[in-house]
C-alpha cells in the first residue's frame, strides 16, 4: 500500500482529521518548522486527538520544540490521561504528586499510576514495584498508601550551630537505586554559578555529573522524596528547587563553596529577588560502596559520609535569614568506587513550575 502524498495529508489535515493533523505536524517537525507543528498539533488536541495531547503536552511542559508553557502542557496531559493514554496517565501521576494542574492528591497520583500500568506502560509498573518496596520499607505489613510516605523520620542534631541534621534510614535502598538510575543517558557536566557573568557554567572546581529532575522528567518515587524532605525541612514542597541527581567517580570533586546566593554579588541579584534565598539543602546517600566522598565542612571542623538511605540537612543561612559563612562545604572526590547522591535545594518561596 501506497505512502500517502503530503498534499493528501494537508488537505486531509484541514478537512479536520487528526491523524493528518499529527502527521503533518510531525512533517513539519523533520523541516524544522516547528511553530507551524505546535500550530497543527493544537488544531489536533484540541479536537481531542489523544496522540497529540500527549506529544505536544510534553513539549509545553519541557519547552522543548514549543513554547514553555507547563500549565498548558499539564492541562493537555490531563486529558490525554482522561481519554485512556497509558503514558499520559503516567504523567497525570506525576501532576497529582507535584500538584500541577490541580490540588496535589498522593491517592490520585497512586491511581493514576495503577490505570497506567493496567494499560500496559511498563514504566509505571516498576514504579509502582519500587513504591511498595519503599511501603514495606517504611511501612512493613500496612498497605501502599503514598500520603503516609511522605511523614519524614526523626532526625539527629549533629551540629546544633550552624544546624546541620541528619535522618538515618530516610529512604529505602530500593528506592534509592532507582532514583540513581533514572540518570542513565542524561548524565552531564555539573555547573556552578558565575559570579562574574552571571547565570550557571561549567568550573574547574566542580568536576563531577549530574542530570536534573522537573515535573516532565521525573517520577512519582523522586516525587515521593521530594516531599518527604519538605516535611524533614517543615517546608512547602513549593519551595524545593528541581532536583539534582550528582554523580562522582574517582577523583572527581566539587570545591568548598556556599550554597547560599550572596547578596554581594551584583549578577545574583535578580536571581535573589525572584526567587529567592537558597536557606537549605539535603543531600540523600543514594548508595555508600565508596571510599572517601564526604561532605566536608571545614569551618566547623565536620564533615559527614553517609549510609545508603540517610539524608543530611544543613541550613545555609542563620535564624535570621543571613547567609551564614560557616556552611561553606565541599564534595571530597570518592577514592574508589562511585559516588550517587540526589541533592536538593530549598529557598524561602515558591518556585516556578520546571
Amino acid at each position: 500500500m501506497s505512502q500517502p502524498s503530503v498534499q493528501d495529508i494537508h488537505q486531509r489535515a484541514l478537512a479536520g482529521d487528526g491523524d493528518a493533523r499529527f502527521m503533518l505536524a510531525r512533517l513539519f517537525d523533520r523541516e524544522g518548522k516547528h511553530d507551524l507543528a505546535v500550530t497543527w498539533l493544537l488544531k489536533a488536541a484540541e479536537s481531542g486527538h489523544v496522540l497529540s495531547q500527549t506529544y505536544l503536552g510534553v513539549r509545553f511542559m519541557t519547552g522543548q520544540a514549543a513554547p514553555f508553557a507547563p500549565l498548558k502542557g499539564a492541562g493537555l496531559l490531563l486529558s490525554a490521561a482522561e481519554s485512556g493514554n497509558a503514558e499520559a496517565q503516567a504523567r497525570a501521576a506525576v501532576l497529582a504528586a507535584a500538584g500541577v494542574g490541580r490540588a496535589q492528591d498522593w491517592g490520585m497520583a497512586l491511581d493514576w499510576l495503577k490505570r497506567s500500568a493496567r494499560g500496559g506502560f511498563n514504566d509505571a509498573a516498576r514504579q509502582l514495584e519500587v513504591l511498595k518496596a519503599e511501603s514495606n520499607f517504611r511501612r512493613p505489613g500496612k498497605p501502599l498508601d503514598l500520603a503516609a510516605l511522605v511523614a519524614a523520620p526523626p532526625y539527629a542534631v549533629t551540629v546544633p550551630d550552624p544546624r546541620v541534621r541528619v535522618i538515618e534510614k530516610f529512604a529505602s535502598p530500593q528506592l534509592c537505586q532507582w532514583i540513581a538510575g533514572r540518570t542513565q543517558g542524561r548524565l552531564a557536566p555539573a555547573r556552578v554559578y558565575d559570579a562574574d557573568a552571571g547565570g550557571r557554567s561549567q568550573n574547574e572546581m566542580r568536576t563531577n555529573t549530574g542530570a536534573g529532575f522537573g515535573v516532565s522528567t521525573g517520577d512519582v518515587p523522586i516525587w515521593l522524596a521530594r516531599a518527604r524532605i519538605a516535611e524533614a525541612v517543615n517546608v512547602p514542597m513549593a519551595f524545593l528547587e528541581p532536583v539534582n541527581v550528582l554523580h562522582y567517580d574517582p577523583g572527581q570533586r566539587f570545591e568548598l563553596h556556599y550554597d547560599f546566593i550572596d547578596p554581594d554579588v551584583a549578577h545574583f541579584a535578580d536571581d535573589l529577588s525572584q526567587r529567592g534565598q537558597r536557606t537549605a539543602t539535603a543531600l540523600l546517600y543514594l548508595n555508600d560502596d565508596y571510599g572517601g566522598g564526604e561532605t566536608a565542612f571545614p569551618n566547623i571542623g565536620h564533615s559527614y559520609k553517609g549510609k545508603t538511605g540517610d539524608l543530611l540537612v544543613f541550613f545555609n543561612v542563620d535564624e535570621q535569614g543571613r547567609p551564614d559563612k560557616r556552611t561553606l562545604h565541599a564534595g571530597t572526590p570518592p577514592t574508589r568506587g562511585e559516588k550517587w547522591v540526589l541533592s536538593q535545594w530549598i529557598r524561602d518561596r515558591s518556585q516556578p513550575v520546571i
